[in-house]
């Protein structure tokens, strides 16, 4: 539990900076770089919790023991490669279907509030 406000007080404050860092200033790629870091951290943190709290046998193990590889694979990834260096390539190749990919998922997320709202 003191875990789980630990972790919810530095989501909210963003990525901690050193006292180095703070007088210096970040770039955007570099505080960019340094968040994904992070969440790549607790993506691999909430892997290891699913696997240490799950159940030990049956069907919804191997279901919570693939789900805990998905995220600390994906963790591993934020961690040690430049995603957003990846999606930035993705819609220089692919210009014409990151704007449909684009205008589908702004449609789908105004669909989706006008919803909520009622």
């Amino acid at each position: 539990m003191e875990q789980a406000r630990a972790a919810s007080s530095e989501e909210q404050q963003g990525p901690s900076l050193s006292s180095s860092e703070e007088g210096q200033g970040l770039s955007a790629g570099q505080y960019l770089d340094k968040a994904l870091n992070l969440i790549g951290k607790r993506m691999r943190s909430a892997a290891s919790l699913v696997r240490e709290k799950g159940p030990r046998e049956g069907f919804p193990r191997n279901a919570l023991e693939s789900a805990s590889d998905v995220l600390d694979s994906a963790g591993r990834y934020m961690m040690r490669e430049h995603p957003a260096r990846d999606v930035g390539g993705l819609i220089k190749r692919y210009p014409g279907r990151s704007l449909v990919a684009c205008f589908l998922v702004g449609f789908v997320a105004g669909s989706a509030s006008r919803r909520v709202r009622g």
